[in-house]
């Protein structure tokens, strides 16, 4: 297909991503080309289960009422047998986010609302931005017979709302980008996020208001506590009102309640839009045009120095600025899969965050051969 383009090299999102995730990172990945030396995260992995589940539904190789079980097989294996991480080194808190996302996903796969409207899993798309090609895969692109289409993304993650939305829409503006290019009106493109771990709840007011409240899956219970309580009051139901309650904090179903309180709710999967407006397209094309003029920019001076003989220069020509990996300090030590011994800039971070907290005036380092200690995260309590 290169050949085809003319170009040297199909692009993605993730080696645009991959930058703003950590520029050594993307050194290490896309031009020293080096293997991952950590592999115990378990982010990606159950993310992986997770998008391979909802695609075998999709396409009819796997049943609705399998797909809790088949995760729990998926989950048994990467948390309780391959003992994979949420937190390195903090053992109650990484169980406590393990409690919660499991009960959040299982609760996804047993609830899920199957989409009606046609569904294309994993649509290959290319696409052109500036003077560069890209290639990538829309988790699910869904048609209506009015023929609208929404690039929907499947999220583990948590829920992006307002700025934190449009700062992390850039992948699925890519792909409106593509649909585009292939003769689609922007006017006729939706974009979206299914975030697995959330429910849109609808609740209402005695005055009969609604507000739609976006609840992680694990805390619908309490989070419901003081608006099933107005209606129980409002039902009659006083005398068994705690019993109640109680049941709705242990359960996080509300088929618990009397069937006319449950009537004052509507749950539903979490779907979140961004308006696809003009404004916003070419903020993202800007984006990518100039994060690939950096890279190729740097790609080319890298090139050079390595020529000159200028190999410590070369190398420095990727490490992030002290700023920088402190703001990316959470996903660096625990999500991404390169250690400090091959991530040079962290370990200097991370050493200098050392010295300091041991009042070492003279910033002594350890051993640059030496893994550094990020099982232990209380320092990250210090930034």
């Amino acid at each position: 297909m290169c050949e085809a383009l003319g170009v040297d090299r199909l692009n993605s999102w993730s080696r645009v991503n991959c930058v703003h995730n950590g520029l050594y990172e993307y050194f290490l990945k896309y031009v020293l080309h080096k293997k991952e030396d950590r592999d115990d995260s378990i982010y990606k992995v159950t993310g992986g289960i997770s998008h391979d589940i909802i695609e075998r539904f999709y396409t009819e190789e796997l049943a609705y009422e399998k797909m809790a079980e088949e995760f729990d097989e998926g989950w048994m294996m990467a948390f309780d047998i391959a003992d994979l991480k949420f937190v390195r080194g903090d053992g109650a808190r990484n169980n406590s986010i393990a409690t919660k996302y499991y009960y959040d996903l299982k609760n996804f796969f047993e609830t899920h609302e199957k989409i009606t409207d046609h569904i294309d899993i994993e649509k290959f798309v290319t696409v052109k931005v500036g003077d560069e090609y890209y290639q990538g895969y829309i988790d699910a692109l869904v048609t209506d017979e009015n023929g609208n289409y929404t690039i929907l993304d499947w999220k583990t993650s948590s829920i992006y709302k307002g700025d934190k939305a449009k700062n992390e829409c850039g992948q699925l503006v890519m792909y409106s980008l593509a649909l585009h290019q292939m003769g689609i009106p922007f006017e006729k493109i939706k974009i979206a996020w299914n975030f697995l771990k959330y429910q849109c709840v609808t609740v209402q007011s005695k005055k009969g208001v609604k507000k739609v409240r976006e609840i992680e899956r694990f805390e619908l219970g309490e989070k419901l506590q003081a608006n099933a309580k107005m209606w129980l009051k409002e039902f009659g139901y006083e005398e068994n009102m705690l019993e109640y309650l109680d049941k709705l904090a242990q359960t996080n179903d509300i088929t618990c309640l009397p069937p006319e309180v449950q009537e004052k709710y509507e749950l539903h999967d979490c779907y979140v839009y961004v308006d696809l407006t003009p404004e916003l397209i070419q903020y993202w094309e800007n984006f990518i045009i100039n994060t690939m003029k950096m890279i190729r920019d740097k790609e080319a001076t890298y090139a050079e120095l390595k020529a000159a003989g200028k190999y410590d220069e070369a190398d420095k020509l990727w490490w992030e600025d002290e700023e920088s990996l402190k703001k990316q300090s959470y996903y660096l030590t625990n999500l991404c899969g390169y250690s400090t011994k091959l991530y040079k800039p962290l370990k200097a971070y991370l050493d200098a965050q050392d010295a300091k907290k041991n009042e070492d005036i003279l910033g002594t380092k350890k051993n640059q051969d030496e893994e550094y200690d990020i099982d232990n995260l209380d320092w990250l309590n210090d930034l």
